[in-house]
C-alpha cells in the first residue's frame, strides 16, 4: 500500500480540501456525506468485520451477541416509529450495547479488565446521561477504525499507517476542535450563507448528534461537531476504501460466515442502497437519517465486543493469512481464533 509522493501530496491536498468544506460549511459536508456514503459505509464495515473476524467467533458468543443486537433493533425501531419515547428507548439500547461488552468478560485479565471498564462506563451512561453518551460514542465510533488499523497492519508497517491514521482521526478534528480554523477562515472570507442541499434544517438541529444536550448552546459546539464530522469523513474513507485495500493485500482470500458478493458486485450494490438513500433523504432528511439509524446501529455496536476481543488477543494483533510478501505476518491466525474462542 505504498504511496508515490505525488500520491501522497494529492492525499494531502485532498485532506486539506475536505476539512476546509468541514469549517466552512458543516451541514451541508455532514448531510452531504451521510446521505452518499452513509448506507454504503455501514455495509463495507459489516462486511470488513465478516471477512476479518467472522470464522474465528465462537457460535455461542456470536448468537449471544446476535440477541443482544436484535433487541436492540427492535428498540431503535419502537423509538424512531413513535412506539417508545426517546427517553425510555436510549438508555434500554445503551444497556444492551453495555451487556453486549461483558459479554466478551472471558478468556485473559487484559479483556476482563477491557470488557468490564467498556460495559461499566456504558452502563453508567445510561443510567445517568443517556444522551450525552450516546453523542460520546457517536465520536468514539468514528475512531474505531484506528482499532482495525492496529489489529491488521503488518508489524514492519504499523508505525507509519497508525501514525497517518492517528494524523486524520485525531490530529486534524483537535484542530478544527479549538475553532481557530474556524475563526481563521471567517476572517479571511467572511460570513457564508448556511448551506443546506438536503433542506435538513438548521445546523442547531443536527448538534446532538455529536454535542451533548447540556452544551448545545456553548460556543465551541459548533466547532465539536465540526470536528466530528472531519473524523466521520475519516472513518468513512476509512472503511469503504482502505481497509478493504489493506485486507485484500494481507488476506486476499479472506471469507466471512455471510456470502456476500465481492468486487463489482458489491459496488453495484452500494449504488443502488445509495440511490434508493438519496430519494429518502431528499424527500425527508430528517425522517431518513432515523431510519438510516436502524442500520447504523447494528454495525456500530457489534464492533464493540468484536475489537474488545480482537485487541486483548493475548499473542498481540496478528493478522489471519500472512501471504508471500509480508514475511513479518508469517505467523498463525490461530492466535486470534483460539482468543476469540475463549
Amino acid at each position: 500500500m505504498a504511496l508515490s509522493n505525488r500520491g501522497v501530496a494529492l492525499a494531502l491536498v485532498g485532506a486539506m480540501i475536505f476539512v476546509a468544506g468541514v469549517i466552512l460549511a458543516p451541514l451541508a459536508v455532514y448531510t452531504t456525506t451521510l446521505a452518499f456514503f452513509g448506507l454504503p459505509h455501514v455495509l463495507s464495515e459489516l462486511r470488513y468485520v465478516d471477512r476479518r473476524f467472522g470464522r474465528q467467533i465462537d457460535r455461542r458468543f456470536l448468537i449471544g451477541v446476535a440477541t443482544l443486537l436484535a433487541i436492540i433493533v427492535v428498540v431503535r425501531s419502537s423509538v424512531v416509529f413513535d412506539v417508545l419515547s426517546s427517553e425510555i428507548g436510549a438508555p434500554l439500547e445503551l444497556l444492551g450495547v453495555a451487556l453486549s461488552a461483558l459479554f466478551c468478560f472471558g478468556g485473559n485479565g487484559l479483556r476482563r479488565g477491557l470488557a468490564l471498564f467498556v460495559g461499566g462506563a456504558i452502563g453508567v451512561g445510561a443510567a445517568t446521561a443517556p444522551f450525552a453518551a450516546f453523542a460520546l460514542l457517536a465520536i468514539l465510533h468514528n475512531l474505531t477504525p484506528l482499532g482495525f488499523f492496529w489489529q491488521l497492519a503488518p508489524s514492519a508497517g504499523r508505525p507509519r499507517i497508525m501514525a497517518a491514521a492517528i494524523g486524520g482521526f485525531i490530529i486534524a478534528p483537535l484542530v478544527v476542535a479549538t475553532g481557530w480554523p474556524r475563526a481563521a477562515l471567517a476572517n479571511l472570507l467572511g460570513g457564508l450563507a448556511p448551506v443546506d442541499p438536503f433542506g435538513a434544517g438548521p445546523l442547531s438541529d443536527h448538534l446532538r448528534v455529536y454535542v451533548p444536550p447540556q452544551f448545545i448552546d456553548a460556543s465551541w459546539a459548533i466547532d465539536l461537531f465540526s470536528a466530528s464530522v472531519a473524523a466521520q469523513g475519516a472513518h468513512y474513507l476509512s472503511v469503504i476504501v482502505i481497509l478493504p485495500m489493506l485486507l485484500q493485500r494481507v488476506d486476499p482470500g479472506a471469507l466471512g460466515l455471510v456470502a456476500r458478493p465481492d468486487g463489482r458486485l458489491f459496488a453495484l450494490l452500494c449504488v443502488g442502497v445509495t440511490t434508493l438513500g438519496l430519494l429518502e433523504f431528499f424527500s425527508n432528511f430528517a425522517q431518513a437519517r432515523a431510519v438510516y439509524g436502524i442500520a447504523a446501529s447494528i454495525h456500530a455496536w457489534i464492533e464493540i465486543p468484536v475489537l474488545i476481543t480482537a485487541l486483548t488477543a493475548h499473542d498481540g494483533p496478528t493478522s489471519q493469512r500472512p501471504i508471500a510478501s509480508d514475511p513479518e505476518l508469517a505467523t498463525s491466525d490461530a492466535s486470534i481464533a483460539r482468543s476469540m474462542r475463549n
